[in-house]
């Protein structure tokens, strides 16, 4: 133990001298506890529902508040056909549609019990299940039961890796390409290579285009093989084209390169860059709905999420790979993801520039 006091009191220094470090440090864990404690919830419950009602009598009202009153669903929108109530379950707007027939209150004050029909969303397995709890037993408007006919759509098995490995494409290239790009800047600046660079006849866009380059081709082999293992190990098949996908993954991996080359403007070292990292992956993994439904998640967490790239991309990656959804589908997804791409590509560029000036 000798010399022990005088190391703790040099690193005591070190932590003095880089106030940074030590508060995001201090802050990481106050951050994330506050954040998961709150996004964490097994229990989904207000499920988006579309409601199909061809009977419109008070028999259907009341079977369709006897449904809400189990809050596992509730009513996101009012449709005329069946067919309209497939197409907003293929754009993900709801996962629930139920179907009452016209002769619903003939049958409920008749001796036959009335029937309904419920389509599901099966591309998220933990909302499925709890979809189905919410026609179970409901409580029924008369002394008759109702037979809920359930069939759950994309997924109908509610496979597991059905819903995880299109999540972890998103998942896979936001660590990958953020964590690259914010070490490799940073660790150019504290090797003084990046000075070296900047006084070479290089332009600075020339320069930050060419260091982003790389790993935007990384991004694509990553995710050309996550969906090859995905399909040859798990069987998990893309339903919808894989050119679009491909296309519509670029404003993504664009986002995700700017928030790397964010981080490394702030960062000043590449302990700071890995704390920045895991502060803003971490909670992206949570709250982009990866793991748990948005729908679950409290009032303002669920606003945070909006700011998330990777949470518009894990609509279109599950969209397309599990529905089989087109471009006019994922549209308003993909206007966000392109928005969210133009402001961090224009706010690191300009923090960029300033800090190697």
């Amino acid at each position: 133990m000798r010399g022990f006091w005088n190391i703790a009191r040099k690193e005591l220094i070190h932590l003095r001298r880089d106030p940074t470090t030590l508060v995001i440090a201090l802050m990481i864990p106050i951050i994330q506890l506050t954040l998961f404690g709150f996004a964490i919830d097994f229990d989904v419950r207000h499920i988006p529902m579309a409601v199909v009602d061809l009977d419109r009598s008070r028999e259907s009202r009341a079977y369709i508040d006897s449904v809400r009153n189990t809050q596992y669903a509730d009513v996101a929108a009012w449709l005329s056909t069946p067919d309209e109530a497939e197409r907003a379950l293929r754009r993900g707007t709801v996962r629930i549609a139920l179907i009452i027939p016209p002769d619903f209150a003939r049958r409920m004050n008749g001796r036959d019990t009335p029937a309904v029909r419920v389509l599901i969303d099966g591309s998220d397995s933990q909302v499925a299940l709890r979809a189905r709890m919410a026609f179970l037993r409901p409580a029924t408007p008369g002394p008759e039961s109702v037979d809920a006919r359930i069939n759950v759509l994309f997924n109908p098995q509610m496979r597991t890796q059905v819903f995880t490995i299109p999540g972890l494409i998103g998942v896979i290239l936001q660590l990958v390409t953020v964590s690259l790009t914010a070490f490799s800047l940073v660790r150019e600046r504290e090797q003084g290579t990046l000075e070296q660079l900047m006084v070479s006849p290089v332009g600075r866009l020339g320069l930050m285009l060419g260091k982003l380059a790389p790993y935007a081709l990384l991004a694509f082999g990553e995710m050309i093989a996550v969906l090859v293992i995905g399909r040859v190990v798990f069987d998990v098949r893309v339903a919808g084209s894989v050119p679009l996908l491909l296309v519509l993954s670029i404003p993504f991996i664009l986002a995700a390169l700017s928030l790397g080359l964010l981080i490394s403007t702030i960062a000043q070292n590449q302990a700071q860059a890995l704390q920045i990292t895991l502060l803003i992956t971490l909670p992206s993994i949570l709250l982009s709905g990866f793991v748990f439904p948005r729908e679950s998640m409290p009032g303002p967490l669920y606003l945070i999420t909006f700011a998330l790239p990777v949470t518009f991309f894990l609509e279109v990656l599950r969209a397309i790979i599990v529905r089989g959804a087109v471009m006019s589908d994922v549209a308003p997804s993909v206007a966000a993801l392109l928005l969210l791409s133009t402001l961090l590509l224009a706010l690191s560029t300009l923090r960029f520039r300033k800090s190697m000036a």
